[in-house]
C-alpha cells in the first residue's frame, strides 16, 4: 500500500457485507411467445420480416415453412433464397422486446432450431445475437456450417471455441439465460451448458435487453449457400433476478490522504461502515442508505495510523 509521512496503512480488510444479500427468484413473466402459426397470423406467403412486429436487416431469404418439424405446424426459416442487393453481408431478424420492467433482469430465451445444408457447395454461419436496447451488441453463438463447431464471442468480437458441435437437420432445445444484474450469460442445448456464466460485456456497455435473433453470415458474399435455418417455439421470459451481493472495496487513496472505499450491490437494508485498529473494537465511519450502488466512503483518518480495517454490516 501506498505510503504516507512516517506511517503507512499496513492492512485493510475489505469485509463481505453481513446484510441481506440476495431475495427470492421472482415468477417467470413470459413477454413474447411464438409458435409461427396460422391461426396467429403468420402467412406462409411473405416473408417473416414484417410479421408480429419481426424486423429485419438484409434481403436473403425468410420465412415460414410448413412441417419441417413434425406435427408442429409452421416454423420460421432464414437463408436458402439468395439476397437480392449485391454487396450485402447478411441478413438478420430480431423481434423487439420493450415490456421487461427495470427490476426484471433476468432473461431467459428459448428456441428450437434445425440447420439444413447447402447443395450447392457453399457454406455459411448462422449467428445468434443479443443486443441491448441502445442496439449496442452484447454477445454472440456462431453455428460454423463447414467446420459444425459452435463459437461464441464477447463484445470483444473475439469468437472462441464452446468445444461443442452439431449436426445437420438434428433438432435442437436452444436456451439462453441471460442475468443482466450479475453480467453474465450461459447457454444449453437440452440439459447440457454449452456456454457458462460468460461475461455480457466487457467494455462497460449498458446491461438491459434489447432483442435476441438470428443471422445469416455469407461467407462469400457473391456465393452464398441454399444453407438455412429453421427454428419454432421461441419464447422470451423475465424476472427478477438475485441482487448483486453487497461488497466492500478498496478504492485507493483520495488528494487529502485519507482512505477511500467503495460499496457495491443492491443491499436491501442500510448499511453501517465500520473501522478496527484490532479486529476487536469496532468503530462507525458512515452509514449507507439501502439502495446506495456504488457509494463511496472516505476516511480521513487513514493516515494516522499503522494499520486500519474496514468492514460492513446491516444496520440494525
Amino acid at each position: 500500500m501506498r505510503g504516507n509521512g512516517k506511517r503507512i496503512i499496513a492492512a485493510l480488510w475489505l469485509a463481505v457485507s453481513l446484510g441481506q444479500v440476495a431475495t427470492a427468484l421472482g415468477q417467470a413473466r413470459t413477454v413474447y411467445q411464438t409458435g409461427f402459426e396460422a391461426e396467429h397470423d403468420f402467412d406462409i406467403e411473405f416473408t417473416l420480416i414484417g410479421q408480429d412486429g419481426w424486423e429485419g436487416e438484409g434481403t436473403g431469404g425468410n420465412g415460414l415453412v410448413e412441417n419441417n418439424f413434425a406435427d408442429m405446424g409452421q416454423q420460421a426459416y432464414l437463408g436458402y433464397w439468395p439476397p437480392e442487393e449485391d454487396g450485402e453481408t447478411f441478413t438478420s431478424l430480431w423481434q423487439p422486446v420493450d415490456a421487461i420492467e427495470p427490476e426484471e433482469t433476468r432473461i431467459t430465451a428459448k428456441v428450437l432450431l434445425m440447420f439444413v445444408d447447402s447443395t450447392n457447395g457453399h457454406r455459411d454461419d448462422f449467428r445468434w445475437t443479443l443486443y441491448n436496447d441502445n442496439v449496442q451488441r452484447l454477445v454472440t453463438l456462431d453455428f460454423d456450417t463447414v467446420t459444425r463447431n459452435i463459437n461464441y464471442a464477447l463484445d470483444d468480437d473475439l469468437f472462441l471455441p464452446t468445444g461443442y458441435s452439431f449436426e445437420f437437420e438434428a433438432l435442437y432445445d436452444l436456451t439462453f439465460v441471460m442475468d443482466f444484474a450479475a453480467n453474465s450469460w450461459t447457454v444449453s442445448v437440452g440439459e447440457q451448458d454449452i456456454i457458462s456464466e460468460k461475461k455480457l460485456t466487457t467494455k462497460g456497455t449498458r446491461l438491459a435487453f434489447g432483442d435476441l435473433g438470428p443471422t445469416w453470415v455469407y461467407r462469400d458474399p457473391e456465393n452464398p449457400g441454399d444453407n438455412y435455418l429453421v427454428f419454432d417455439d421461441y419464447r422470451v421470459t423475465a424476472e427478477r433476478g438475485a441482487p448483486k451481493p453487497t461488497t466492500l472495496e478498496w478504492a485507493g487513496w483520495v488528494e487529502d490522504g485519507g482512505a477511500l472505499l467503495r460499496l457495491d450491490g443492491n443491499a436491501a437494508t442500510d448499511q453501517i461502515i465500520e473501522y478496527s485498529g484490532d479486529l476487536v473494537n469496532w468503530h462507525a465511519l458512515e452509514t449507507v442508505e439501502a439502495g446506495d450502488t456504488g457509494a463511496e466512503i472516505e476516511d480521513i483518518d487513514a493516515p494516522d495510523y499503522e494499520q486500519r480495517f474496514y468492514r460492513a454490516r446491516t444496520a440494525e
